[in-house]
């Protein structure tokens, strides 16, 4: 059953139908809830959203999720998340979000307990053979249950293409912890955190997604789905399908399949259902509704660019803005993956391994992916600008996030 992932269209029947239809074709629970359990239930709450947005798990899901769990009479039941702290954004309130998205309601019906992993107490926990985090803060209510059922939306993602099941396990990171996972690069730090607190199964809340940078209602896609199984890395490249990625082109998959020894592929799933060519849907990316902002800057991306770079450029960009140099970018061409050719500007910038070597630019940031800072110097350095302001502004402009958070009002 390890390879089983089932695809499941929502019909008459209504979502609690289909998401258990979607989970006994996917084998269903007998083998991992017991009378002695002890279970969380992880939906994505990331933000307070409208419902049915795609942006964040609706709580149809997870009611018809809870309801099923409750029948196996587990010692325990716990709905958790902590939404999203704020690394170059602001911080939101976990409350909010589950209000929003009804989720609060359902916890009240079925009279299981809610809980805000932002504000639960933690443990720091060893990552054996990190890649980046050696240590990591998790809450106790993760570490202390016995089975995590992973709930996301299917959505694009603005730093790793996709976010998905083993991205959601981010809101296990109470508060804060969550921006070290950027800070060391958030791929790889995925594939760590998923190490220790690895979900038991996972169904995406496929009935409506959301693509491009997530604005509600213009990037919302109607899809009426349901995906289910026991191993996350699988349903994950289900669902990226779904929405036209490719697995290879997210990072954290290769390194979640390289920790675990599994080929994230479509060919070693065992998909059962619904046929996945019948749904396959191209979304709109994160990084092109995002480079649609810089009109004047030429983005050239090779097949190989993967969410490392997208991830680190997406900030540098970000930050050479809102140091007050936006316009100074117009007229760059920036180049990531195994691109071709750099292209007509003379202001040409490489980023990444892939990209080393290619004739015709002006200056190469290198890694894999380079570091959001050295981005920021080959970029400010082209432009004509002291790299050192685009920095300095940076970490004030991170501070004053942070210094919102940290000081209670986005809880």
């Amino acid at each position: 059953m390890k390879n089983r992932v089932s695809l499941t269209m929502v019909s008459d029947g209504g979502v609690e139908s289909a998401v258990r239809e979607a989970v006994r074709r996917a084998g269903g629970f007998d083998d991992l809830i017991g009378v002695g359990s002890r279970v969380l239930i992880k939906p994505n709450q990331c933000k307070p959203c409208p419902r049915r947005s795609g942006f964040m798990t609706d709580g149809d899901v997870v009611e018809a999720v809870t309801r099923i769990v409750l029948e196996r009479n587990p010692a325990s039941v716990v709905i958790g998340d902590g939404a999203i702290a704020g690394w170059d954004l602001g911080g939101f309130s976990t409350q909010e979000a589950f209000d929003s998205s009804g989720v609060t309601d359902v916890a009240k019906r079925l009279g299981v307990e809610l809980r805000n992993l932002n504000t639960d107490a933690a443990e720091e926990v060893r990552v054996p053979n990190a890649y980046v985090l050696n240590t990591v803060r998790i809450a106790k209510t993760a570490l202390e249950c016995d089975v995590i059922i992973s709930v996301p939306v299917l959505k694009m993602g603005s730093r790793t293409h996709v976010s998905l099941s083993l991205k959601n396990m981010k809101g296990v990171m109470p508060g804060a912890e969550k921006r070290r996972s950027h800070l060391v690069g958030l791929d790889m730090a995925i594939a760590d955190l998923c190490t220790v607190v690895k979900p038991h199964y996972a169904i995406i809340d496929a009935t409506v997604g959301s693509e491009g940078m997530g604005q509600y209602p213009q990037d919302a896609r109607e899809m009426g789905l349901i995906v289910a199984g026991s191993e996350p890395l699988y349903v994950d490249v289900v669902g990226a399908a779904l929405m036209g990625v490719t697995p290879d082109e997210v990072l954290h998959f290769r390194y979640v399949g390289q920790r675990q020894g599994m080929r994230p592929v479509l060919d070693d799933i065992d998909l059962v259902g619904e046929p996945l060519d019948a749904h396959r849907q191209v979304f709109a990316r994160p990084f092109d509704a995002f480079c649609s902002r810089y009109p004047g800057v030429t983005m050239i991306q090779g097949d190989s660019a993967c969410s490392g770079c997208i991830n680190e450029l997406t900030s540098a960009m970000i930050h050479m803005k809102q140091a007050g140099y936006g316009d100074r970018m117009n007229g760059l061409t920036l180049v990531i993956g195994n691109a071709s050719e750099a292209g007509p500007s003379e202001r040409t910038v490489s980023l990444g391994k892939c990209a080393s070597g290619l004739a015709g630019t002006r200056a190469h940031a290198p890694g894999c992916p380079p570091k959001e800072s050295e981005m920021v110097r080959v970029i400010a350095d082209a432009c004509g600008v002291d790299p050192g302001t685009v920095l300095t502004s940076m970490e004030e402009a991170r501070r004053k996030v942070w210094d919102l958070w940290d000081d209670g009002s986005s809880h």
